[in-house]
C-alpha cells in the first residue's frame, strides 16, 4: 500500500509539474481571437509553468504531513485531488482557452483543451481515478500538447 501511495504523490508531483498548462474553459474556438503559434506555445507553457507552481503549493497544503510523502494517506490523496488539482488545472485550462488559437490549428488545440477538460471531469467525478494513473486522466492531453511543441503543457 506504501508503493500505491508513493506512487501517487510521485505522480500528483509530475501532474503539479506538468498540470500548469493545456487547459481547456469551454468556448467556440471560432470566435476566439488568432495568436501566432509561437506566441500561443511561449504563452501556453508559460501558463502551465506558473500552474505548476501554484498546483506544488496547493499539494503541500493540503497534505497534513508534507515532509513525508510516501505516507500519505487515501483521504489525503483524494484531497489533493479535489481541493488542488482540480481546482487548478481547471484554471489553467481557462487561461489557455483565452489565449486564442494559432490560425489553422483549431482541431489541434480544441483536441488538446478538450481532452484535458474531459480529464478533469473524470477527476470530479471520480478522484480515485488520478490516484491509481494520472497518464489515463491526463495522457492524452499531455501527448498532444508535445506533438504540437509545447513542453510544460505536455510533462502531465
Amino acid at each position: 500500500m506504501g508503493t500505491r501511495r508513493g506512487a501517487f504523490v510521485a505522480a500528483a508531483m509530475v501532474i503539479a509539474l506538468v498540470v500548469a498548462g493545456c487547459g481547456g474553459g469551454g468556448g467556440d474556438s471560432s470566435s476566439a481571437k488568432s495568436i501566432s503559434k509561437e506566441d500561443f506555445i511561449a504563452k501556453a507553457d508559460a501558463i502551465c509553468k506558473k500552474g505548476t507552481e501554484r498546483l506544488q503549493k496547493a499539494i503541500f497544503a493540503a497534505l497534513k504531513h508534507p515532509q513525508n510523502l510516501t505516507k500519505v494517506s487515501e483521504a489525503e490523496q483524494i484531497k489533493i485531488v479535489t481541493a488542488a488539482m482540480v481546482p487548478n488545472i481547471s484554471r489553467e485550462a481557462k487561461e489557455l482557452r483565452a489565449l486564442g488559437i494559432p490560425d489553422g490549428d483549431e482541431e489541434k488545440i480544441d483536441a488538446m483543451i478538450g481532452a484535458l477538460e474531459e480529464g478533469l471531469e473524470t477527476a470530479e467525478q471520480d478522484p480515485q481515478a488520478v490516484t491509481k494513473s494520472s497518464d489515463v486522466v491526463f495522457g492524452i492531453s499531455s501527448r498532444i500538447a508535445g506533438e504540437y511543441g509545447l513542453t510544460a503543457c505536455a510533462s502531465r
